[in-house]
């Protein structure tokens, strides 16, 4: 909470250049386009799994929503006053990067596009739509992801990021899948699969997510990092 909105951009930008770094190294170590289809297979699957999964990969990315968050809580009455653009052409322009990995000549790998990208892309489609929320009349596309379903959906989000892995390793992993099914799942299955992280991410919600003990202890736990870290990372006096 020591950092300014000019300290906040300048974190996200280091941040960016730490995730950029890790995937350019991955990069160098194996190539930087996908060798002209998005069904590319790489020759370094360990390689590419830690890069994906480097928990300190996703912990950056954390960080980088966090400050990204804090500088939508900065504005201060001038900048909600500002004309917002219509978040539906930053969600378009996100995804459409995904394109670069199919484009003949311009094919560049996941972990390029991802951090380079569409992350920046997406923070500020984010960003502008949250502004757009506190405008008289909202684009169709934030009072869409502000509808009820979506809400909900939406609080399922993190539950089903925690358990599409394990449950995907029951139906696709060779050795798992095998011992379990005799075989791995066909692609017809995935509809099943994803009702089941659906389920599973519901369950999780309104058992762990939800429940006070675990709420007061995530409470006790960031308490104690906010008083180990304070002062460690601010850009603005305290007056205090």
């Amino acid at each position: 909470a020591g950092l300014s909105k000019h300290g906040l951009k300048n974190l996200v930008g280091g941040l960016t250049a730490f995730s950029l770094l890790q995937k350019l190294s991955y990069s160098q170590a194996w190539q930087y386009t996908c060798r002209g289809g998005f069904t590319c297979k790489t020759n370094a699957p360990l390689l590419w799994n830690m890069t994906r999964f480097h928990p300190i990969g996703a912990l950056i990315e954390i960080a980088m929503g966090i400050a990204t968050v804090r500088d939508v809580m900065l504005d201060d009455n001038v900048e909600r006053s500002k004309p917002v653009t219509n978040p539906a052409w930053l969600f378009l322009a996100s995804y459409a990067s995904l394109a670069l990995r199919i484009t003949p000549h311009l094919n560049l790998n996941d972990a390029i596009i991802r951090s380079a990208v569409f992350v920046p892309l997406y923070s500020r489609f984010l960003t502008t739509m949250h502004r757009d929320c506190m405008a008289e009349r909202p684009s169709a596309i934030t009072r869409f992801f502000g509808s009820k379903t979506m809400v909900w959906l939406g609080s399922l989000a993190f539950p089903m990021f925690m358990i599409h892995g394990p449950l995907g390793q029951l139906f696709y992993k060779k050795a798992v899948a095998t011992r379990l099914w005799g075989k791995i799942m066909p692609q017809k299955f995935f509809p099943i699969y994803l009702l089941l992280v659906v389920l599973s991410g519901h369950v999780l919600n309104e058992g762990f997510v939800k429940n006070k003990f675990v709420q007061r202890m995530s409470a006790r736990a960031a308490q104690i990092l906010a008083k180990h870290t304070r002062g460690m990372l601010r850009d603005v006096v305290d007056e205090n």
